[in-house]
């Protein structure tokens, strides 16, 4: 299985004027490096949901073992190809009839527009950011409390 971002978000799910007024910053010195680190935070945080903040299209290239094929990142909003007969059904694609080899299957996932987000993972990414910036040199990777925030949003397999 091969998940490949074929279009990245347009804009990132918090602003640079969101995260200098979380981080309590006033001046221009430091923009380049805060939208860095907006960028760096919501890749940690879809990384470690395995979901898309704001719209993006990828492409999963699987051998599928039934006629279910769960996509791997979510929210899935679209089907942009699929095999034929295939439909999108909550996060995953009904295949019409079983496949023999490889297919390629593009979808849309995200939640929409950055005001679409729901707000403890943009507080995730606020956090992130926030901790990153005043801790440049230290070892931690994220701040008291980060993990909870995304708890809820933990993929659960049955």
């Amino acid at each position: 299985m091969t998940s490949t971002l074929i279009a990245g978000p347009g804009e990132e799910p918090v602003t640079l004027a969101e995260a200098k007024a979380f981080c309590r910053i006033d001046t221009t010195d430091e923009d380049a490096l805060i939208s860095a680190l907006i960028a760096a935070a919501r890749l940690q945080v879809e990384s470690l949901t395995g979901r898309a903040l704001v719209t993006q299209s990828w492409r999963l290239a699987i051998c599928p073992r039934g006629l279910v094929v769960e996509l791997p990142v979510i929210p899935v909003s679209a089907l942009t190809a699929a095999p034929d007969g295939a439909i999108l059904q909550g996060d995953a694609v009904l295949l019409a009839s079983p496949e023999t080899g490889e297919i390629t299957i593009d979808y849309t996932a995200g939640y929409g527009g950055p005001e679409d987000v729901p707000g403890d993972l943009k507080q995730a990414v606020l956090l992130l950011v926030a901790f990153w910036f005043e801790n440049r040199d230290s070892p931690e990777a994220a701040p008291v409390g980060f993990e909870r925030l995304l708890s809820s949003y933990a993929r659960v397999r049955l």
